[in-house]
């Protein structure tokens, strides 16, 4: 059912290739002919339509790009921690995906997409130690109604682009950064309460966000990127603790073309932004 090729080192094996006519559960063997079964190799599951679910050892160390690509009868994953990288398009439209659990030492490439079009997930754990996850990791999983980001997590650009079901984002306590376009059309979302600690909001965060109504900012944000509102309802409130005004190294365009309400609340006094327009309470 599965083919195998040695290293160049002949000291441990790695999956090329498994037969178009699996079905149901594939176990991935943790040694073959005496020796550790150390990778997944590019595309050796690609599209086997018939599989629902795998069981990768923890002797795997690494996933190669497109490996579970279009395994649209996949239904769950668990990446040991032994897996400390994996490259692109990983698990790309595998469409009856319900939960993933990631290695909490892998990084995945920078290239992205590892779940993108994963429409059925609904379930996924990014387990703190998780550094990079790539661009657009769970890009189009509309199924997916929460997640937490954990405090270890600094490059995850896109990663929830165009997650419409998504409704609850839960940060980490000690995480310092929210990537570039995050979150953006994330228009499910209500509400984002972002935790003492973070220091940094990068570009279009939470861009097109059109749902949100209510948003904290804790005054350890040192520094805002452009257009991290762009896009979002006027109806929205932006609370931002312990600051009267914005940081000279906050972007002038901030909030983007997004024209909410500010709230600038420190010591039980208020100063209020309606659109363009600024008030002191």
């Amino acid at each position: 059912m599965l083919t195998f090729k040695i290293n160049k080192a002949g000291t441990a094996y790695e999956v090329t290739k498994c037969d178009k006519k699996a079905t149901g559960l594939v176990t991935i063997p943790d040694t073959y002919l005496g020796k550790d079964v150390v990778s997944i190799g590019k595309e050796a599951f690609y599209e086997r339509i018939n599989i629902t679910d795998v069981i990768i050892p923890d002797s795997v160390e690494k996933i190669g790009n497109s490996a579970f690509c279009l395994c649209t009868g996949l239904t769950n994953i668990v990446i040991p921690d032994s897996v400390k990288k994996a490259g692109q398009k990983v698990f790309l439209d595998c469409t009856s995906l319900k939960s993933a659990v990631l290695s909490k030492n892998m990084k995945i490439s920078a290239g992205g997409g590892a779940f993108s079009g994963c429409t059925s997930l609904v379930s996924v754990t990014i387990p703190d130690g998780v550094k990079g996850i790539g661009k657009f990791c769970f890009h189009r999983c509309t199924g997916l109604a929460s997640v937490t980001i954990p405090k270890s997590l600094t490059e995850y650009g896109w990663a929830f682009n165009d997650c419409t079901g998504l409704t609850g984002v839960t940060f980490q306590k000690g995480l310092k950064v929210i990537d570039q376009l995050a979150f953006h059309n994330c228009t499910g979302l209500t509400g984002i309460t972002i935790p003492e600690g973070v220091e940094e909001i990068k570009f279009a965060a939470f861009k097109g966000c059109t749902g949100l109504a209510s948003v904290t900012i804790p005054k350890t944000v040192v520094k805002m990127d452009m257009a991290v509102f762009s896009g979002c309802d006027k109806q929205l409130t932006i609370n931002v603790l312990g600051l009267c005004d914005k940081p000279e190294t906050w972007d002038l365009g901030w909030r983007g073309d997004c024209e909410c309400k500010v709230i600038w609340d420190f010591g039980g006094k208020n100063i209020v932004e309606e659109g363009w327009s600024r008030k002191g309470a």
